[in-house]
């Protein structure tokens, strides 16, 4: 009977040997690795020497202009047909009004200051030959209100404010400021505002009863 173990040693094939192969493979991971480490480490060398790099600061605005736009203003002058836009607060109501007018006859050629010099209650807030913007807070009410209190004599007299800036009388009433009690004196001394006329007069009515 033949050598079972013989006949398996003679189809037996040699086991090829990895170890060579293995440690070539080993060697190229550990190249590739190496090289992997030495790039970062060169990346990251380079981040840190572009962070304490001194940036140059971002360059201030120069003052020049805003002189040169005074110096401008200073040396305009303002023409024959220059337009003033003039913006109104009227603190009592809470109202606003804008209004456009032609610069006065006498003012043609004149500086911002001798602009300013002659609207002394206003804030000149843009000046250029051709057009003026200023701007005003009155302590009045604005043209949408009559206004009830008493005239110079003690009388009391409706107003309305025809003009943005001054008030206009409408209407005397012939009624003595002190004929009323004290606390509707106290209220219409310095003016009342209303909406309407009738409104006023529906109002005076029952302060007077």
């Amino acid at each position: 009977m033949p050598d079972m173990n013989g006949q398996n040693d003679q189809y037996r094939r040699p086991r090829p040997h990895f170890s060579d192969e293995k440690t070539e493979v080993r060697a190229t991971i550990d190249r590739r690795q190496l090289l992997a480490g030495c790039a970062m480490l060169l990346g990251l060398t380079l981040l840190m020497i572009v962070g304490l790099t001194p940036r140059s600061r971002t360059a201030i605005p120069d003052a020049a202009p805003e002189a040169a736009q005074v110096q401008s203003d200073s040396a305009s002058t303002l023409s024959a047909d220059c337009q003033v836009i003039q913006h109104l607060t009227f603190t009592p109501c809470g109202h606003d009004m804008t209004r456009r007018q032609s610069l006065p006859v006498e003012l043609a050629g004149k500086t911002r200051q001798e602009l300013t010099a002659a609207y002394d209650a206003w804030q000149v807030t843009s000046f250029a030959s051709a057009e003026v913007v200023m701007v005003q807070s009155l302590d009045m009410y604005c043209p949408e209100h009559m206004v009830l209190m008493p005239d110079e004599g003690g009388s009391l007299c409706i107003f309305q404010n025809r003009y943005g800036d001054a008030l206009a009388l409408v209407k005397e009433l012939a009624i003595p400021l002190n004929e009323l009690p004290d606390d509707v004196q106290n209220e219409v001394r310095q003016g009342k505002g209303f909406d309407s006329l009738d409104a006023l007069e529906k109002w005076l009515e029952s302060a007077e009863s």
